[in-house]
């Protein structure tokens, strides 16, 4: 049950600031990132790094590279290789 109380922890934290961020004027991803540094190892250490915290950050990986490549211009992309 420890696992659920973490993943709680996680959803709420990264979209309160995500939300946060984006009501600044920054990425809400910036504001995401944030919360892994403030909450994992790195400062308050209350995400203890384990296997289910390490497969679902894969998974979350995998699923941000994915929306960003939906969100990518390719006529841009395309416009400055040219260049």
């Amino acid at each position: 049950m420890e696992f659920l109380g973490t993943l709680v922890i996680i959803l709420i934290a990264t979209s309160l600031f995500g939300h946060l961020a984006s009501r600044v004027g920054i990425p809400a991803v910036i504001g995401q990132l944030f919360v892994g540094i403030i909450l994992g190892p790195a400062l308050l250490n209350w995400v203890h790094a384990n296997d289910f915290i390490h497969i679902f950050s894969e998974i979350g990986v995998i699923i941000l590279m994915f929306i960003a490549g939906l969100e990518s211009d390719l006529t841009l992309l395309k416009k400055i290789f040219a260049s």
